[in-house]
């Protein structure tokens, strides 16, 4: 099926029947989609079509009702081995020491990380690989006047951009839970809102010729100009350049040389050189001499000082992780330690990954009688609160980890 006649069948399409027939037929000649509107309308369909397919097959009495998962949010330690498979097949790569195996269930979705997301997750996720794309390379381009910045001092975040066939970018993809990947990749769309979407193969280790993952969900650079332009792309800057602003940045999420050594720190850590980002590294450390011996990121302080943990859930971890809001108490799990309103404490998955860092603006006592209740509640359990109902941390009050 040729792009041309795809597309113009999905736009007749009346119901989802006929575009899931569509959309199998596609997946069967793995032919790249060209117009970015098919192909996100085609990804969010599988997602929402894995969850209702098995939502009816519990109904029909096919399968057990399925307990709520609770994936880690960290991945791994080491990945796991892949199964054997009873025939050979000339087309798959054999076992490798990082048991890398070729992942291509249509059904599957992954996301492809290669800044914040690496140490910074956000969603829950079933495996991780670490790999590299084909044809992009990773660039502090990226003007971040939200996070890493202000908007009259805008930092710089690394994005993925299109470069020669022979460049590759590494960085470590995320397999999704099935029923949770339409909510995540929403909640991913706002965090990743200056980039846009595409699907590309990942590579590993094993092989440069065979995908490990094919179709990874990656957020790059837009190709128009125009559109990379408004998204706050800078054009090509020097390193000296860049360094001297990472350097001076700081925004609502810390500041942005500490974005740029936790890059630099994992890409070390596996083993990858990006000569990019080892460069900046180098010159934002010449220009942070002074306090380099004891470098602990100040907007981390209170991390030092923490005096409790609140243990929050998936989808609290994502609405703070990811959209930038405030944590609310419907979605605090647990308390530990005791502490008075006012004093700092660290939020953390259930997995134990650090989130964020704030204000508390309960104490631990009154907290535990609001854990999992929603503001209302929250309102006629302590009527004499004085800060807004529910909200235990406000995101003026918190620094992302």
């Amino acid at each position: 099926m040729c792009d041309r006649s795809f597309l113009s069948a999905w736009a007749t399409a009346t119901d989802d029947a006929q575009r899931i027939e569509l959309f199998n037929r596609w997946l069967k000649g793995r032919r790249p989609l060209q117009d970015a509107g098919t192909r996100h309308a085609a990804f969010r369909l599988r997602a929402s079509l894995v969850g209702l397919d098995a939502e009816a097959r519990v109904a029909k009495g096919e399968l057990p009702p399925a307990p709520p998962p609770t994936p880690p949010l960290t991945p791994p330690r080491s990945p796991p081995t892949p199964r054997k498979s009873r025939s050979k097949s000339p087309g798959r790569l054999p076992a490798c020491a990082e048991a890398y195996s070729v992942h291509d269930d249509w059904d599957d979705i992954w996301i492809f990380g290669y800044g914040s997301i690496l140490w910074r997750q956000g969603f829950a996720f079933e495996r991780s690989i670490v790999g590299f794309v084909k044809g992009h390379v990773r660039r502090f381009h990226l003007a971040d006047g939200g996070h890493r910045g202000t908007p009259t001092h805008p930092g710089r975040a690394a994005m993925l951009e299109p470069a020669l066939d022979e460049d590759r970018c590494w960085g470590c993809a995320y397999l999704l839970p099935k029923r949770d990947a339409m909510r995540i990749l929403e909640t991913t769309d706002i965090r990743e809102k200056a980039y846009e979407k595409r699907c590309l193969d990942l590579y590993g280790r094993s092989s440069d010729s065979q995908p490990v993952v094919r179709d990874v969900v990656a957020y790059v650079c837009p190709k128009d100009p125009t559109l990379a332009k408004a998204a706050g792309h800078t054009g090509t800057t020097s390193v000296a350049k860049i360094a001297s602003v990472i350097a001076a940045a700081r925004g609502p999420s810390g500041r942005n040389l500490d974005y740029l050594y936790r890059l630099d720190g994992w890409l070390l850590q596996h083993g990858i050189r990006d000569d990019h980002v080892r460069s900046i590294a180098k010159a934002v450390r010449t220009l942070q001499e002074a306090e380099e011996e004891a470098r602990v990121c100040e907007d981390e302080a209170p991390c030092r000082d923490v005096q409790g943990r609140l243990v929050v859930d998936d989808g609290a971890a994502e609405v703070v992780s990811n959209c930038g809001r405030s944590l609310l108490a419907v979605g605090v799990v647990r308390i530990v330690g005791e502490f008075e309103a006012g004093a700092t404490v660290a939020v953390v998955s259930v997995a134990g990954a650090a989130i964020a860092a704030g204000r508390c603006a309960y104490a631990a006592a009154d907290l535990r009688a609001l854990a999992g209740h929603r503001s209302r509640r929250c309102a006629e359990l302590r009527p004499g609160h004085r800060g807004e109902p529910g909200v235990v941390i406000r995101k003026l009050d918190m620094v992302l980890s």
